[in-house]
């Protein structure tokens, strides 16, 4: 692309994201309509549709039973019970649900990186959102996913705008996409300690710490109140958190949950599954450890989150296979940089990540992390190439001829 027509694109900065736009919503639309085979309600899907389904005819929030429960967080149901009491309870609708949210991340991955760097590498993280074939698999299937990421790319865009102008508007905007975030994915929990670790030592806005922390109690507030009135229990996030740390507990899944010693005791599942955890440190230091660091992330990042179903033309599919293994071996240079570099997204993306070592490894989990790192790794390409850059610049001197 010559630099003239860099500039004409960089004049109308929404024309590229809108195109991205376009892209990822022709595929997504093509892929659920005319090549996937993949049920739109399998697994837990077809347990989430079922509780929305009780939802609007019981107005019982209740996941997996007839019965009130607090087993996941509301972030994804409510949502989906409000797009379904405006339209008609039928997967198609939550379809192109999925297929509109999916393509408009485009524009909020476009923006943060653009924002931190230059158009172009915004563009090319876009472009990942579009293409990557895990983030048009998800499309058609009734889970948290499409949600969940658009909301964690919104957050990072929101961010950088709090960021650049804070005000009591864009601290309460952040404060709030943070806090559906969480409440729709927990696994991004300790992104709220490390931006309230960054503003207290951002000197312009520390002041905004106190309406920040206040947005985020009023969102959860409805739900931890819900849960102690109707539960009489205090459930900030979700009660069957235990499952996915249980079922993650025994290195390589080489042994079942052992379920008859947990009910034995009287344990719950977080319960158990913390005993299990310790007891394996205690006496198989080096065996747990390998399996809580690098037999997690292998598990996590071996291969795509995709399915035979996708039916898309095997060429793209080994061009996405090319990109997955290209964005992970460039985030081992980009991550370390930008930690190096304090940059909030890096710090974000670790503590997500080790939060996320303590659960069942999965590809499906994986997925969301390979959204961070592209952004990571066009973030630190940009960084990189300006130090590059400057330092040539000194080299060379004013004239452009080598300094003696």
């Amino acid at each position: 692309m010559s630099t003239r027509q860099l500039q004409i694109f960089s004049s109308r900065p929404i024309l590229v994201p809108a195109l991205l736009f376009v892209l990822a919503f022709a595929l997504r639309l093509v892929y659920v309509f005319v090549t996937s085979t993949q049920s739109f309600l399998e697994g837990d899907a077809g347990r989430y549709f079922a509780m929305v389904d009780q939802m609007l005819s019981d107005q019982i929030y209740g996941y997996g039973s007839e019965e009130s429960n607090a087993r996941v967080t509301p972030g994804f149901p409510l949502f989906a019970y409000s797009i379904y009491s405006v339209f008609p309870f039928t997967p198609n609708v939550f379809r192109w649900v999925h297929i509109l949210i999916g393509a408009a991340t485009v524009f909020p991955v476009c923006s943060y990186v653009s924002s931190v760097s230059r158009p172009l590498f915004g563009w090319l993280a876009g472009l990942f959102v579009a293409v990557y074939p895990p983030l048009i698999y998800m499309t058609n299937l009734f889970l948290t996913e499409t949600l969940f990421i658009f909301l964690l790319a919104l957050f990072f865009a929101s961010w950088q705008w709090m960021m650049n102008k804070p005000s009591i508007w864009s601290v309460t905007l952040n404060a709030a996409v943070l806090s559906w975030a969480i409440l729709t994915r927990p696994g991004m929990l300790p992104v709220l300690v490390i931006a309230v670790l960054f503003l207290l030592f951002t000197k312009p806005i520390w002041r905004m710490i106190t309406p920040y922390l206040l947005t985020v109690g009023a969102c959860f507030l409805p739900w931890v109140l819900r849960n102690w009135i109707v539960l009489d229990e205090f459930t900030m996030l979700a009660s069957d958190s235990g499952n996915a740390l249980l079922s993650g507990a025994y290195p390589f899944f080489q042994e079942n949950p052992g379920y008859k010693e947990m009910y034995s005791l009287g344990m719950s599942q977080t319960q158990y599954g913390v005993r299990v955890i310790l007891k394996g440190f205690k006496e198989n230091f080096l065996e747990y450890l390998s399996w809580f660091s690098f037999g997690k992330l292998y598990y996590m990042f071996k291969s795509m989150w995709v399915s035979s179903t996708m039916n898309f033309p095997q060429l793209y599919m080994y061009g996405g296979v090319l990109l997955h293994y290209l964005t992970l071996l460039l985030s081992l240079i980009s991550v370390p940089y930008l930690l190096i570099k304090r940059n909030f997204l890096a710090f974000a993306f670790i503590g997500m990540l080790l939060f996320q070592l303590l659960f069942i490894p999965t590809a499906r989990y994986g997925a969301p992390f390979m959204l961070l790192m592209a952004m990571l790794v066009c973030s630190a390409g940009y960084t990189l190439w300006i130090s590059r850059k400057q330092n040539y610049k000194l080299a060379t001197g004013p004239a452009g001829e080598p300094l003696h």
